[in-house]
């Protein structure tokens, strides 16, 4: 069953056809490789080469499997490629013959497979990064994909359902709490796979944490650390039992179908400490103060300026968004087939934000004795409004009795 039609595959194409021709890069042609932008651009994982041209029907080479790849993918262009070595003629078929300009990914092509396409392609190849006009490509999600992270999202809402009955199990650890959630998540529909960009950046399904074992910083680019079940691992929960009258953290991802919904919710076993639920009830504001200004035309390095001015103005500017200097430099990030896609409301993004943009919102502080406090919903931007894709309550989740 194919995740896309033609319609949609096409104005993909494109959109990205006319960010080629207007970036003046002068690439003859992008080379997609990466399995998050290959699905994008063609409805498919199996292992290929996408030659994207700024005139030409797209071209699906595929290794392996070609008739997975027919039957996933609405390109009319579906071919095998038996040889790294015919490559070359491939783009000459396209572009005619060298030098070339060729794009790709190399914000995540490791620098082996970089000198194994330079040699391949010859002297007279420049390959050049198009990492950026790829996930610009993405940053704007269509009607179709928002459905998506609404069903992801529908999901969610199922899986935190499930918390207070875990919750209440006698001497359950963070770890094997966030062991039985990613078991719920699995059984709701989750694809199991959580796709981030990037270098040594990877999370599990979701994560738990609570007291003191919570509030460690590690080396994520996340802020929600965590002792983790191993030193091999070093984050999120950890095998110590639960404690009574402890916040309780629980940020899970969701993914029916490749796009990703991120939530986060705030639990207890017993009664939530009342300077923590103060804290709690500022980090909502901070995310209602989003909901009433953020909208197409916001400028998201202006936004995180604003979050950090309103959580001083709160109190709780000195460990928002992580303990002291080891605080993440962002408040909310775009989310879709990979987690931490573009844009990003963080500095030095000044670009406005535009309709059909997918964020998680995620305004979170760390206490020492209590661990991290926070919540965080995934919401569509709207000309006029942010539309919240993640609703489910936001009251503290009470263990069952």
């Amino acid at each position: 069953m194919q995740s896309f039609d033609s319609a949609e595959i096409q104005a993909r194409h494109q959109r990205l056809q006319e960010l080629m021709k207007a970036s003046g890069s002068n690439l003859d042609a992008i080379i997609v490789l990466n399995t998050a932008d290959l699905y994008y651009l063609s409805g498919t994982v199996q292992t290929a080469h996408l030659l994207v041209t700024p005139g030409e029907e797209p071209r699906l080479l595929v290794r392996k499997v070609l008739e997975r790849a027919r039957g996933d993918s609405p390109l009319e262009l579906i071919e095998p490629l038996a040889s790294m070595k015919d490559l070359p003629e491939r783009i000459a078929e396209l572009c005619g013959p060298p030098p070339w300009r060729i794009g790709m990914e190399l914000d995540v092509l490791p620098a082996a497979t970089y000198a194994f396409y330079s040699g391949l392609l010859g002297e007279e190849t420049e390959i050049l990064d198009a990492s950026r006009l790829l996930m610009a490509n993405r940053a704007t999600k269509s009607e179709h994909e928002i459905g998506e992270l609404r069903r992801a999202a529908e999901a969610q809402r199922l899986l935190f359902e499930a918390v207070p009955e875990l919750l209440g199990r006698k001497g359950i650890s963070t770890y094997e709490l966030q062991n039985q959630l990613d078991c719920r998540a699995r059984t709701l529909g989750h694809c199991g796979v959580i796709r981030l960009r990037g270098m040594n950046i990877g999370t599990g399904i979701g994560t738990v944490t609570s007291g003191p074992d919570g509030a460690l910083p590690n080396h994520s680019h996340f802020p929600i650390g965590g002792r983790g079940p191993h030193v091999c691992v070093s984050q999120g929960g950890s095998t110590s039992p639960i404690g009574d009258d402890i916040p309780i953290i629980i940020d899970y991802l969701m993914s029916l179908s490749g796009y990703h919904s991120d939530c986060t919710r705030m639990a207890v076993r017993g009664t939530m400490p009342e300077e923590a639920a103060e804290i709690y009830e500022k980090t909502r504001e901070l995310l209602r103060f989003c909901e009433e200004t953020i909208r197409a035309g916001s400028i998201p390095s202006s936004i995180y300026e604003e979050m950090l001015s309103l959580a001083n103005d709160k109190g709780i500017g000195d460990n928002f968004m992580g303990p002291g200097e080891l605080a993440v430099k962002f408040v909310g990030h775009s989310v879709g087939l990979e987690v931490n896609e573009l844009p990003v409301l963080a500095p030095r993004f000044d670009e406005p934000l535009e309709e059909g943009c997918t964020l998680a919102i995620e305004p979170k502080y760390t206490h020492p004795s209590w661990g991290v406090i926070g919540v965080e919903n995934t919401y569509a931007v709207r000309a006029d409004r942010l539309e919240n894709l993640t609703e489910l309550p936001e009251d503290i989740i009470a263990a069952a009795d």
